[in-house]
């Protein structure tokens, strides 16, 4: 809800008030507990509490069925950062990918995309574990993006059916728009489907207090021009795989807040996200490394 990850400390004013008038204590609130007007209808809730309720965020349709909306709103969570998780992957292949082609074959060859020209290639130097590490590249990458814009997909149709939303529409529609990508017969074709993605994602995330994520897709929309125009190199991977980390970050953020669960706490004895994000930042690395073979 709109105060979900405030402590009764950090509440305006107005917001603790409401929640004291839902039977709220500063323990159930910390705790993440529900108090006794939970278990309640809609319809027994006085004129005073329904207020309350609505000034926390809640609608009728939610407060009566709240064990369902909490169930959906975890699975939705739940995809956001599988898909973040596989897009970081895909933006740190890219990155390897591109520093070892960098290395290791001429530079009019390393955006070349013909499969026969990388085979004569190879031929005439005696590189076939190029074509290896190559094959190797594309068949991750072509799995970890179809399991990514799954994800968002049907994390779209999870908001669509928690809330049918103008919002929730458009971050459908993201969703949809990159799997339309992961089909396309052809690079250009995908490159137009996927910055229509990520504007719709700039745009369902219009009414959200997330700067970090906000600034992830407005930075993979600026990528999106510079691909669409025919740039390639090395400084797209990185700041595609800084956006990445951006989306990856926010996701994280709201697992503990949703599941009602900590990574660990801090000196004031609040959840912190920091070391989590450190640990799974190594661990997708190492397990994002293809088959290369140093020559």
């Amino acid at each position: 809800m709109k105060y979900n990850d405030y402590y009764w400390d950090e509440l305006p004013m107005e917001a603790k008030s409401a929640a004291t008038n839902l039977g709220y204590t500063q323990e159930l609130w910390d705790s993440n507990q529900e108090s006794s007007c939970c278990k309640e209808e809609w319809d027994e809730l006085n004129k005073v509490q329904q207020d309350a309720a609505k000034l926390l965020g809640y609608n009728q349709k939610m407060w009566d069925n709240m064990t369902m909306y909490r169930l959906n709103l975890r699975f939705s969570v739940l995809c956001f950062l599988l898909g973040s998780i596989f897009y970081f992957k895909l933006s740190f292949l890219d990155l390897v990918w591109m520093k070892y082609v960098r290395d290791h074959v001429p530079e009019s060859l390393a955006d070349e995309e013909d499969d026969e020209i990388w085979s004569q290639w190879a031929a005439e130097h005696n590189a076939a574990d190029m074509l290896e590490v190559r094959d190797d590249y594309y068949e991750q990458y072509g799995l970890f993006h179809m399991l990514g814009v799954t994800a968002f997909a049907v994390m779209g149709f999870s908001e669509v059916y928690r809330e049918c939303s103008r919002a929730n529409l458009i971050l459908l529609a993201a969703g949809l728009a990159g799997m339309a990508g992961a089909f396309s017969s052809t690079d250009q074709i995908a490159a137009y489907w996927s910055c229509a993605s990520v504007h719709f994602f700039l745009m369902s995330c219009y009414n959200l207090d997330s700067k970090l994520f906000k600034a992830g897709c407005i930075l993979e929309c600026m990528l999106s021009y510079f691909l669409l125009a025919g740039y390639t190199g090395i400084w797209i991977a990185y700041a595609d795989m800084i956006a990445s980390l951006l989306w990856l970050y926010c996701a994280l953020q709201e697992v503990p807040e949703v599941f009602e669960f900590g990574f660990s706490s801090g000196k004031d004895g609040h959840s912190t996200h920091r070391e989590v994000f450190i640990e799974m930042m190594y661990s997708l690395i190492s397990l994002s490394n293809f088959k290369v073979k140093r020559a």
